[in-house]
């Protein structure tokens, strides 16, 4: 009854919208098709003992994670999409590895899964690959700090936090938008020399990097990624001008049509934020080195609020020490994806040098512990502040520049 009442309301307040916006009558209806798929979603709170059906979509050692397609809760099943992390060592007679469908019986408390019983299926999966990716550079990589690192560089989801998220870092190594361009850029020069079609380019590029979510697990930030890559591409080959942010918003609305609980998941949060900024800051700058610069305060000032409101901590060293990072982070990918491919002792051994020297240069940092506030308020108004000066800066930047 709620429901039915809540979809009437809807439907008279669209028709008294597109009465007043008579000249904007299109836009008003597209606006109002768009939004009717989110009354018809109705949020599940799981506290509970639950069963789920899904995929593994990432393994290391005994922890895992799986994205769910049906939950049982409440006495049926219902279709439910979300991620999931959690431990889980009992032997299986059937090896439990990644792309497997699984059933797992536990309970979720405060979006945690303790899992108590799994039981997997004879299945293969394309996402194997990402299984024999993992166990290959474990066999290389015989440092296990290292190989943490490697690994996270390349696919993601890093175990040993605790350096990298008091020094305001970790999102390095967790993979995002700046990871699927870096691997993109590679993948783009290496291409460049072998093939002279432009339209043959931007369908091997679209190509290899949508095979690349298959080492990310299709975690929000990357979909979203290479999404808005893929789309650009898409426009590109057909030479049709398009916004960049229509794309991403786009990007966005399919995500959560397909995903909706994704809106409060915070990877998907910073992820948007901080791509909406960087792609506000590339419109309003021309000179490619202050380009490159302003990625990753842009990507700052986008997360910034949302990392205060969920973590009630922010790291201000992180801001200095990320421009310094984020050029390693391309030999870190790079290293990674050597050290899978290649069998050389000298690739592994660097690798592994590298990969502690990153970690050893943040550990200088980790005495400046993340400032803890009590109330948002003041953060919240200060960062108001600081987002107003730098549009502002923006502007004043792009009216100086000759025509």
């Amino acid at each position: 009854m709620n429901k039915a009442a809540v979809l009437i309301g809807y439907f008279l307040f669209l028709l008294l919208l597109l009465k007043l916006f008579e000249k904007d009558k299109l836009k008003v209806f597209l606006i109002g098709v768009l939004l009717f798929p989110g009354l018809l979603y109705i949020p599940i709170n799981l506290n509970s003992e639950v069963g789920i059906l899904g995929k593994i979509i990432d393994k290391r050692g005994n922890y895992y994670t799986v994205f769910s397609k049906k939950i049982y809760y409440e006495n049926q099943w219902q279709k439910y999409r979300n991620y999931y992390k959690f431990y889980y060592g009992e032997f299986s007679t059937v090896p439990i590895t990644t792309g497997k469908n699984v059933y797992i019986y536990g309970t979720i408390e405060n979006d945690f899964l303790r899992a108590e019983y799994m039981a997997p299926a004879n299945n293969n999966s394309i996402m194997k690959i990402k299984d024999l990716a993992t166990n290959r550079l474990s066999e290389n990589i015989q440092n296990t700090e290292a190989l943490d690192i490697l690994t996270s560089s390349f696919m993601g989801n890093i175990r040993d936090k605790e350096v990298f998220q008091k020094t305001g870092t970790l999102h390095l190594f967790a993979v995002s938008g700046m990871h699927v361009y870096i691997i993109y850029s590679m993948i783009s020069f290496f291409l460049n020399f072998f093939i002279l079609k432009r339209n043959l380019r931007l369908i091997l590029y679209s190509t290899i990097i949508t095979f690349y979510l298959v080492f990310t697990g299709f975690t929000p930030s990357s979909v979203r990624a290479v999404s808005l890559l893929v789309t650009l591409n898409l426009f590109r080959l057909f030479d049709v001008p398009v916004s960049s942010f229509n794309i991403l918003g786009l990007i966005g609305y399919l995500n959560l049509l397909f995903f909706p609980n994704n809106l409060m998941n915070v990877s998907f949060q910073m992820s948007y934020a901080a791509t909406f900024m960087i792609l506000f800051s590339m419109n309003h700058i021309e000179n490619q080195y202050f380009r490159s610069l302003s990625v990753p305060i842009a990507a700052y000032v986008g997360i910034f609020p949302i990392a205060l409101i969920h973590f009630g901590e922010i790291s201000l060293i992180g801001l200095f020490i990320t421009p310094i990072l984020t050029p390693a982070i391309s030999l870190l990918i790079l290293c990674s994806v050597l050290s899978i491919l290649l069998p050389f002792n000298f690739v592994h051994s660097f690798s592994t040098f590298f990969a502690l020297s990153i970690k050893n240069f943040v550990n200088l940092f980790t005495f400046w512990e993340p400032i803890e506030f009590n109330s948002l308020f003041i953060p919240l108004f200060l960062w108001s502040f600081i987002f107003l000066l730098y549009i502002w800066l923006l502007q004043v930047k792009e009216k100086r520049t000759p025509i």
